[in-house]
């Protein structure tokens, strides 16, 4: 797959959780997401405030308006799958999201702001300036709508990852959950969700003359074709679908033991009341294909 940019997403949660806080001091956020660019080399930034963001970014202020807006839609929708209580937070305070669609301005931010090597998606959401760095790539021919789908999906996984705390989420699970956030914040009746409800029907179905995938491969060695669809239909059905009254206890599943261990997914399943994962992947995929 061919990128069309490097979105890097980086997320430094801040000290309180509204502007309207007292504790809140959005002119010093926007003061620090303006520091940091100008700290990466990046040239003509933007740094625009929502009412749960401070986007920092290259795009001009009308598209950095309709990013926001993106994000500000994702976030009620992952809430309410993540089961978070009305006044319990993900982050503290507004999330200052640096939107960086050019590979050196990314690359720049990470080696001068982060003070790391550019890697995959990094979230550090638990010291007292949690953050998170995605650098997404998108195909060739991506959209700048698919761009901002692909940032909410990481700010809904985020939010998961909020909800989780110390619990060791898979990538599988975090990144699923924020697709199928992404598109049903879109609209149950969007072209992006109805595209994706289509390619999950057809791999719940499986290929003509051939074996459909189980949802045990999202975490086998050996990922299986469709792996990204499948991981979001899965996550649907789990957080969104019948299985929502368990996905908490599923999310807590993953928690680490006494030692120190992070539970496989059999057992954080199991301890979810999913003792049996082939029935699970059967009721999985009667509901993708059925919707029953």
């Amino acid at each position: 797959m061919t990128p069309l940019a490097r979105v890097a997403v980086f997320a430094l949660l801040l000290p309180a959780a509204h502007a309207q806080d007292a504790k809140f001091d959005a002119a010093k956020a926007r003061a620090t997401a303006a520091a940091n660019l100008k700290k990466a080399g990046v040239g003509k930034p933007t740094v625009h405030e929502t009412g749960q963001f401070v986007l920092a970014t290259t795009l001009p202020e009308e598209k950095a308006k309709a990013l926001g807006e993106v994000l500000e839609k994702v976030v009620p929708v992952a809430r309410k799958a993540a089961q978070l209580e009305a006044k319990e937070q993900p982050w503290k305070g507004k999330l200052t999201v640096y939107y960086l669609p050019d590979g050196s301005d990314f690359k720049g931010f990470f080696r001068n702001v982060v003070m790391d090597q550019p890697g995959g998606t990094y979230y550090s959401l638990r010291g007292d300036e949690p953050f998170l760095v995605d650098p997404a790539d998108v195909p060739a021919k991506a959209t700048e709508a698919d761009q901002f789908a692909a940032a909410a999906a990481v700010v809904a996984g985020a939010v998961l990852k909020g909800k989780a705390g110390t619990a060791a989420l898979p990538d599988w699970l975090t990144d699923g959950f924020g697709r199928v956030a992404a598109a049903r914040a879109e609209g149950l009746a969007s072209k992006r969700y109805q595209a994706y409800k289509a390619a999950s029907r057809a791999l719940a179905f499986g290929p003509k003359g051939g074996k459909p995938p189980a949802v045990t491969e999202l975490w086998a060695e050996t990922k299986p074709a469709g792996a990204e669809v499948l991981a979001a239909s899965f996550a649907d059905y789990l957080a969104f679908g019948p299985g929502a009254a368990n996905f908490p206890k599923l999310v807590a599943g993953f928690r680490p033991d006494e030692n120190g261990n992070t539970p496989a997914p059999a057992a954080a399943f199991e301890a979810a009341g999913w003792k049996d994962l082939g029935m699970l992947d059967a009721a999985w995929r009667k509901w993708a294909a059925t919707g029953k």
